[in-house]
Formats: structure tokens, sequence, C-alpha cells
């Protein structure tokens, strides 16, 4: 059964932010090639929602999330969503070596 996606927000900008720093240290190429990669994580989601892992971040917002890494070469970065019964929502986009509960703190997860 296949569901749909939709990006929050903040996962937007991630996505955004991402891509446009890829292509600023790596050239345009690469980060058109993340988007590819992100993406295609995305449309495969919406096809198998819990195929990631639960979540283990300590922070209210994500008790209900799972984690799925976007595929090599870009596997360093994560995406967290959360499936419901209609779609996949995508909450963030983030690199995974990040302290991800102190930036959650501060700016908000989404």
């Amino acid at each position: 059964m296949s569901f749909g996606y939709c990006l929050l927000p903040k996962a937007e900008q991630d996505l955004d932010g991402i891509a446009d720093s890829i292509a600023d240290h790596a050239g345009l190429e690469l980060g058109l090639r993340f988007l590819g990669a992100a993406f295609k994580q995305f449309s495969l989601l919406a096809t198998q929602p819990d195929m990631g892992w639960p979540c283990k971040l300590n922070h209210r917002d994500f008790k209900n999330a799972r984690v799925i890494r976007v595929e090599e070469p870009f596997a360093k970065y994560l995406i967290f969503y959360i499936p419901t019964k209609s779609q996949v929502e995508i909450l963030r986009i983030l690199h995974g070596a990040q302290d991800l509960e102190t930036r959650f703190e501060f700016e908000g997860a989404f």
C-alpha cells in the first residue's frame, strides 16, 4: 500500500540548506544528487513507512518518530519521520554527527 509524504517546513529548510552547502563545497551536480537521493528515500518511505528504526532521541516531539539514512554517498544524513494513517510526515533531515537533542532544544524540533 502506498501513502504519500509531506515535508514539514523545517524539513524543507534542512533539505535546501544541505543541498546548498553540498553544492557550494563540492559542486552543483553533487548537490542535485543529494536532493535526488533524499527524494528517493521519501518515495520509498511512502510505500514502506515502517522501514526505518525507532528514534532514540529523548525529545518529546520525537516520541513516535522513526529514522532512516539517505542512501550512499549521503548516509551521514538522517531523515526523521512519522508514519500516520494517510502519509509519512518528514520532520527533519540532519547530519547524524550533530548533538541533535541540544539543537532541538535550542531551535525547536519542527
